[in-house]
């Protein structure tokens, strides 16, 4: 288990709620663009030994959510989320989301994510975010 997070990542303000139970959350500026991340743990487990596809989704629709609001400075929600899980991790492994914004609309936000441990390809997914006037 990672003890701090990785390099330059820096902790996302607290929000009440689900981010804070499955959080902390990370994030950091990269030369590809920003960077999402959190450590995992036990209680992201599922009973195969693996990281629950829940908690890595739950934190990928964050990041993804994150990154629409840094491209409109405007509130969103996640109206789908089209997931594919590649492959699987032990609780334990720092996880890193990086996103892409495809197009935004005066309503929508269209994005796609990764999520990884490490070098490791774990879930891909597209989503569309409604996206508030305020």
């Amino acid at each position: 288990m990672t003890a701090s997070p990785p390099e330059g990542f820096k902790l996302l303000p607290n929000r009440p709620g689900f981010i804070d139970h499955n959080g902390p959350y990370y994030w950091r500026e990269s030369e590809a663009g920003p960077e999402w991340g959190f450590q995992s743990d036990e209680r992201h487990g599922n009973p195969y030994g693996y990281i629950h596809g829940g908690a890595i989704l739950g934190f990928l629709d964050t990041a993804l959510g994150s990154a629409v609001f840094v491209a409109t400075k405007r509130k969103c929600a996640t109206v789908s989320l089209d997931s594919r899980f590649v492959s699987g991790t032990a609780p334990g492994s720092w996880i890193i989301g990086r996103t892409i914004v495809k197009k935004i609309t005066r309503t929508f936000a269209f994005v796609d994510g990764e999520a990884f441990a490490g070098d490791k390809l774990l879930v891909t997914a597209a989503a569309v975010f409604r996206v508030f006037d305020e």
